[in-house]
Formats: structure tokens, sequence, C-alpha cells
């Protein structure tokens, strides 16, 4: 049986970092020891590509918890690229937070910001 890529930096992995991983729901072993991919190389959808570019539907883990919208979706990675053009961050104050923070409350209405606001005046 051929040993695979992922399997092989698996292997280099598990010499330099305690279980081979930093997350314990990612370790191979508990999925299927010495076969499994462990790594990748690309993900779209729900579909994911090893480092020998075999691929695989994810029906695991989606990552470390739900990606509701699957990896790379078209319209998140256009809007981050969109932001990441246009600067991520300055000295000024993104009109965004604003926009979250409405939203949030409007979720979550319990919130109340004023009871958090008056710690602070």
């Amino acid at each position: 049986m051929e040993i695979k890529k992922g399997q092989k930096l698996w292997n280099r992995a598990k010499k330099i970092i305690p279980g081979g991983i930093q997350l314990l729901s990612k370790r191979s072993e508990q999925f299927l020891p010495n076969q499994w991919p462990a790594y990748y190389k690309k993900a779209k959808g729900v579909e994911i590509w090893d480092l020998n570019d075999d691929k695989y539907t994810d029906m695991s883990l989606m990552g470390v918890g739900s990606c509701i919208l699957g990896y790379a979706d078209s319209d998140v990675n256009k809007a981050v690229k969109n932001v990441i053009d246009n600067g991520s961050m300055s000295t000024l104050n993104s009109p965004e937070e604003v926009e979250l923070a409405e939203l949030l409350l409007k979720l979550h209405p319990w919130a109340e910001m004023e009871q958090v606001g008056k710690r602070w005046q």
C-alpha cells in the first residue's frame, strides 16, 4: 500500500506537535488510522482535495464545526476580497461595526447595549 502525501506529513507532524495537531477533533487517528488523508490542498462547497488531488465529499466536521455555506463560497470570497482591497483596518472606524451592532441587537434585543454602556459613562 502506497503511503500518500497526507500520511507522510502527518507522521512528520506527530514528531514535532503533540498529537500531530493542535485540535483533538482533527486528529486523523480518530477517523481511519494510517489512511486518513489528514491535510487538504483545496476546499470548495462540500468538497475537499487532499495533497494527492484525491477529491472527497466532506461529511465529517466541515472544518471544526458547521460551515453552512460550504468552503470557498463565491459571494463570501468576493465580499472578503473587496474589504481587503479597500483596506481592512485604519486609524478611523469601520461603518460595518455599527451595521453589525444594529443587526446583533435586532437578533438579540435582550442584549441592551445601554446596560453595558453605563459602565463606561
